[in-house]
């Protein structure tokens, strides 16, 4: 076993597939395999109904019955809503997310020793509350959550190290629910985050829906009726559709037996081309994400020193034919593009490199603003922090109080690009009181600082009284649980049996 005291664990907890690694005594990082033998363990879990146990894993999607397996689960961490009843019992996607973290560590500490402290990586798109809900899964697990870092640029750590990439590099991470292009600069052991941007729900796992409707529309030609009734047979039907798009990436043509005896069987024939063609808006979406990338950056393709390829849907041939057309030139893969995330990780908790990230999101306030052109004030998101700017950062806006005698001055603090206030997320607020009998029109400074481990604290100062009030920003969702929860929570996960 490894010495305690020299493990360097990265998990790339993803929608797909979840893996964990660590940096062995030469400085290279490897992944660290599951009891059951494989590299990668299917971010799936299965609530056995007679013994009490949770599957996590593969023997989870072969569970037999898809009411009681939870699937994707990550698409679902930014919504403090979303649960999973369950034999009278309520999981959120953190638990859930916990369930898996918790396996990797049991099967894997077998193999490397006692695992404690790790960096976990989310897309670089996630906002406030899925990033906490992440750190939240980890502390449920019994896991030290160190820092948690974007996968685009743990990718590229694992790109520097192992494929000498050098320069002005664009990350293409398409993995099973999110896209992220992220452009860096990597300068040797140096990595400086440019630009991140993404879609949340764009991935392997969209491209499988498209697959079984596109095998629903064949089986109908051939039997009059449709293939699909009713979600318990869905879901069935996902878990062949993800092995066919793989089989579809090396061969051309695919076959498939659907159906029964009973219902009506079909031998169905799918191509490469069909399939991309099904796809191919989404394809086209992604190609769109790359051009904006570059956009905001005033970067034309020829710019770019290297387009390396992250997650396994870039297997897709068509994937790496757009990106060929559009760069002008074949990508970079690694092979184990599945992996490289987690690898990467491993190599950031090393720190044996410096990594300067960018801010995800745009952090602002809402406030009352006129038009300059029709004088009509009306809300709006003010934008304090713009997205992308280089982290460690502080920045301030000014303004003014809008009526007279106001003793209370309030700063919601905003998530989100938009100024429009109903496509933003509020994420926290101040509240500083102030002397009576003021005009309107008093000078109030809000300024926000995002420090090197995407914390974001907030200040407000009231220029007139000399009186300011600042509050580390801690999202108040119910998605986000209390520490005292967290620790009974994560007391009665240690009992759970997960197999």
């Amino acid at each position: 076993m490894a010495d305690r005291t020299a493990l360097h664990v990265g998990i790339d907890l993803g929608t797909s597939t979840s893996s964990l690694a660590h940096v062995r005594s030469d400085g290279n990082p490897e992944i660290v395999p599951n009891s059951d033998g494989e590299r990668l363990t299917p971010s799936v879990v299965f609530f056995d109904r007679y013994e009490g146990i949770k599957l996590v894993g593969s023997a989870a999607k072969d569970g037999g019955d898809p009411d009681r397996t939870v699937r994707h689960i990550k698409k679902k961490m930014d919504d403090p809503a979303f649960f999973v009843e369950i034999d009278g019992e309520k999981w959120t996607p953190t638990e859930i997310s916990a369930l898996i973290l918790a396996k990797l560590r049991k099967d894997c500490s077998k193999l490397i020793g006692q695992i404690d402290d790790v960096v976990i990586t989310v897309p670089a798109n996630f906002n406030e509350l899925a990033r906490k809900a992440t750190v939240t899964a980890g502390r449920l697990a019994g896991l030290s959550v160190k820092r948690i870092v974007n996968e685009p640029t743990a990718a590229a750590l694992y790109y520097a190290h192992t494929q000498s990439v050098q320069g002005r590099v664009l990350v293409y991470d398409l993995g099973g629910g999110t896209l992220d292009i992220t452009i860096l600069d990597i300068d040797r052991d140096n990595v400086d985050i440019l630009l991140s941007e993404g879609a949340r729900h764009l991935g392997g796992s969209d491209f499988d829906e498209i697959l079984i409707d596109l095998i629903g529309e064949k089986f109908r030609e051939q039997n009059g009726k449709d293939l699909i009734l009713d979600e318990h047979q869905r879901r069935r039907l996902l878990a062949a559709a993800e092995d066919t798009k793989k089989r579809l990436s090396k061969l051309n043509v695919v076959s498939e037996k659907i159906g029964s005896e009973d219902f009506g069987l079909a031998e169905v024939e799918l191509s490469r081309d069909s399939f991309e063609e099904a796809i191919r808006r989404l394809l086209t979406r992604t190609v769109m994400l790359v051009e904006q990338a570059l956009d905001n950056l005033g970067l034309q393709p020829n710019e770019i020193d290297h387009v390396v390829l992250v997650g396994g849907s870039t297997r897709i041939p068509k994937v790496q034919e757009l990106l060929t057309n559009q760069f002008g030139r074949p990508p970079i893969s690694c092979g184990n593009v599945d992996e490289c995330v987690a690898l990467g990780a491993a190599l950031f908790a090393q720190r044996a490199r410096r990594v300067s990230e960018v801010c995800n999101h745009s952090y602002g306030t809402l406030a009352l603003i006129e038009d300059a052109v029709t004088r009509e004030a009306s809300v709006q998101n003010s934008i304090v922090i713009p997205k992308n700017t280089p982290i460690p950062c502080s920045m301030s806006q000014t303004y003014m109080t809008s009526e007279d005698n106001e003793e209370l001055i309030e700063v919601e603090i905003t998530q989100g690009e938009d100024l429009d206030p109903r496509y933003v997320d509020i994420i926290g607020k101040i509240s500083l009181r102030v002397p009576p009998g003021r005009p309107a029109g008093c000078q109030v400074t809000v300024t926000y600082s995002y420090d090197e481990n995407q914390r974001v604290r907030a200040q407000v100062y009231d220029e007139e009284s000399g009186l300011r009030k600042d509050i580390s920003i801690e999202y108040k969702g119910d998605g986000v649980l209390p520490d005292e929860e967290i620790e009974r929570k994560s007391a009665y996960l240690k009992k759970v049996k997960i197999a």
